[in-house]
C-alpha cells in the first residue's frame, strides 16, 4: 500500500534493502521502464528521478532506488515485498553476471503485519542463489542474505543512521501534517551541511517525507515516518562518516529521538560485517 494512500496511524518505516553488483552490464543504459517494472514488482511506484553522469536516483512511494553503472541499491519500507524485486533482476540479468547480491531486513516494529518474513524470503532466494544467511542480534536485530563476492571498497552505503521515537516541535509539525516539503527541507538544513547537492523530495499526504540527493557518484537518502505509533527517521549515504557528523548532531538536537542507532558495513577477512552502535 502506498504511503500516499494510507490513512492508518501505523506505518512500518523500517526499511528492507537490496544491493546487487553486476559485471558485463552497464545498468545506467537500462531504460526507465525497466526500473519502473522492478519497483512495481517490489510493491512500490516511481514518483520522480534525478541523475548525474554517475548515478540515477529514483524517489519511490516507499523509499528509494539508486542505480550506478555496476550496481544498484533498492530500499523499500511499509508492507513491500522486496524479494520479488531481487527475483525480477535475476530473470533479466543472468546469475553469472551478478557478482554480489545482498538482501537485508531489519526486524520490523510489527512483523505480524508484513506480507512475508525473512525466512520466507530466503526460501525464494535460495532457489536461485546459493548464498549464506547471517543474523545480528542485540536490541536492534536484523538479517542478511549474501550471495557471491564480498565487495571490497564498492559498497554504496557507508553508514545508516536511524532515529526512533521522535520528539519536539518539528516532530509534532510532521505528525500534524502542517509543514510542506520546502519547510521540511529548510528545517533539516541539508544544504547547509553538504555542498552542490542535486535534490529531489516529496511530502506525502497525510504525512511522511522522502528525499534523494546526489553529488557525482555519491548519494544521500532521508525518509521520515512521523505517524504517532511509529515515529522514525532514517538517513543513509555513501558520504564518509566524518562528513556527516555535524548534520547528524543537528538532527539529534532537532528530533530528540528516544533511540538512535548507527549502522556501518565493513569487509573483514572477505566477510561482510555489520556494526551497530
Amino acid at each position: 500500500q502506498s504511503r500516499q494512500k494510507t490513512t492508518l496511524m501505523f506505518y512500518e518505516g523500517t526499511e528492507k534493502r537490496l544491493f546487487i553488483f553486476v559485471k558485463a552490464f552497464n545498468l545506467l543504459t537500462f531504460p526507465d521502464c525497466f526500473w519502473k517494472q522492478l519497483v512495481a514488482r517490489s510493491g512500490a511506484d516511481i514518483l520522480s528521478s534525478i541523475s548525474t553522469p554517475s548515478v540515477k536516483a529514483y524517489l519511490l512511494s516507499e523509499s528509494s532506488l539508486f542505480v550506478w553503472e555496476d550496481k544498484l541499491l533498492l530500499i523499500t519500507c511499509g508492507n513491500t515485498q522486496l524479494v520479488k524485486g531481487a527475483l525480477f533482476i535475476q530473470q533479466h540479468i543472468s546469475k553469472q553476471h551478478i557478482t554480489t547480491l545482498i538482501f537485508q531486513r531489519h526486524q520490523a516494529l510489527k512483523p505480524h503485519l508484513q506480507s512475508t518474513s525473512f525466512q520466507q524470503d530466503t526460501l525464494l532466494l535460495e532457489k536461485q542463489f546459493h548464498g549464506q544467511k547471517r543474523h545480528w542480534g542485540g536490541d536492534y536485530q536484523g538479517d542478511l542474505f549474501i550471495f557471491g563476492e564480498t565487495p571490497q571498497d564498492s559498497m554504496p552505503t557507508q553508514c545508516i543512521y536511524m532515529f526512533h521515537g521522535l520528539n519536539g516541535t518539528f516532530s509534532q509539525q510532521l505528525q500534524d501534517g502542517h509543514i510542506n516539503k520546502q519547510m521540511i527541507l529548510e528545517t533539516l538544513k541539508l544544504t547547509h551541511y553538504f555542498d552542490d547537492l542535486l535534490i529531489d523530495h516529496f511530502s506525502f499526504n497525510p504525512r511522511g517525507y522522502s528525499l534523494n540527493a546526489v553529488r557525482g557518484k555519491d548519494y544521500l537518502a532521508i525518509h521520515i515516518t512521523p505517524e504517532q505509533l511509529s515515529t522514525y527517521l532514517s538517513i543513509e549515504s555513501s558520504f564518509k562518516q566524518t562528513l556527516c557528523v555535524d548534520f547528524i548532531q543537528h538532527l539529534q538536537q532537532l528530533l530528540q529521538p528516544k533511540k538512535f542507532k548507527q549502522m556501518t558495513f565493513k569487509n573483514l577477512n572477505q566477510q561482510l560485517a555489520v556494526d551497530i552502535c
